[in-house]
């Protein structure tokens, strides 16, 4: 059996600066929703950062803590912090490098979902990253919205900068998400025909690679729907719901409004974003201009 074990010292967190100001992490319940606006939009993207992550509560050795180093009895394992229905991963190592949200997290994102369920009736699409903390949040939450009827489309474009995750530069040939298979076996509703744009991410990637491919899914989704539109479509507007991580919701907001794109800045602001972060972007129906609900 192949197993992977990286450094102690590794810190995978969406951002490098987290431990250095955890303070910015102390407000992540407080989740604004949009209210209800006029329809003037054809398009909606419901954009979340994923929830709480285990390793941050538990800290850089979280794992021994709940899966056990083998010189610990069993009952002082802390599986209680494990969200529900967490697959069982062939090699259990790898989720040290994709480590899950916590059943706190897991909780607070179902709460979410019946917030954003009294604004956004209607789903018709759910993206999320391939990391196991995007797929356990976009699933509590379409859980929360009575929405479970929408398969989740894992799509590697999501995912956060490579340039911001080391590890994976070392464990190239190996990869740290699940697959589609394992996921459905767990009973969790995937959509094993959505077609990926790409199951490739350069490890080598900048920041400015990030935005390209953000960049690049942007415009699928834009395209995806004027087909919808053009082939008779939907008939009322269309809302699409997107979980990623901290740096998501920034890059397509900054996409859609086409801000000037600084790297440095852009990591300073991740590092502010917390847990559950949404931000609601509307497409006018008449003039094709993105706008952000607040």
């Amino acid at each position: 059996m192949y197993v992977v074990k990286p450094k102690p010292a590794t810190y995978l967190h969406d951002n490098r600066i987290y431990h250095s100001k955890k303070k910015y992490y102390r407000n992540y319940d407080r989740v604004h929703v949009p209210q209800r606006n006029p329809q003037t939009y054809d398009l909606r993207l419901i954009i979340i950062r994923h929830g709480e992550r285990i390793d941050t509560i538990l800290g850089e050795n979280w794992f021994d803590q709940v899966f056990g180093d083998g010189t610990s009895p069993p009952q002082n394992y802390l599986r209680s912090y494990l969200p529900s229905r967490l697959p069982n991963r062939r090699d259990t190592f790898l989720y040290m490098l994709d480590p899950p949200i916590t059943r706190n997290g897991q909780q607070k994102a179902l709460t979410l979902g019946h917030q954003l369920s009294t604004v956004a009736s209607n789903i018709d699409a759910c993206y999320s990253s391939p990391a196991s903390r995007c797929v356990l949040t976009a699933a509590s939450v379409l859980q929360g919205m009575n929405r479970t009827n929408i398969p989740l489309r894992l799509e590697p474009y999501l995912f956060e900068p490579m340039f911001w995750n080391q590890p994976y530069q070392e464990f190239i040939n190996v990869s740290p998400f699940m697959s589609s298979q394992t996921w459905a076996r767990t009973g969790y509703n995937i959509d094993r025909a959505y077609q990926r744009l790409d199951d490739f991410l350069n490890p080598q990637e900048t920041e400015y690679d990030y935005r390209d491919r953000s960049k690049y899914f942007f415009n699928a989704i834009e395209q995806d729907h004027d087909h919808r539109v053009r082939a008779g479509g939907y008939g009322r507007p269309s809302t699409v719901l997107i979980v990623g991580h901290a740096a998501t919701p920034l890059i397509f907001s900054n996409i859609a409004t086409h801000r000037s794109f600084d790297p440095v800045t852009f990591r300073e602001q991740c590092a502010h974003i917390p847990f559950l972060h949404t931000i609601v972007l509307e497409r006018n129906a008449t003039t094709h201009i993105w706008k952000a609900r607040r």
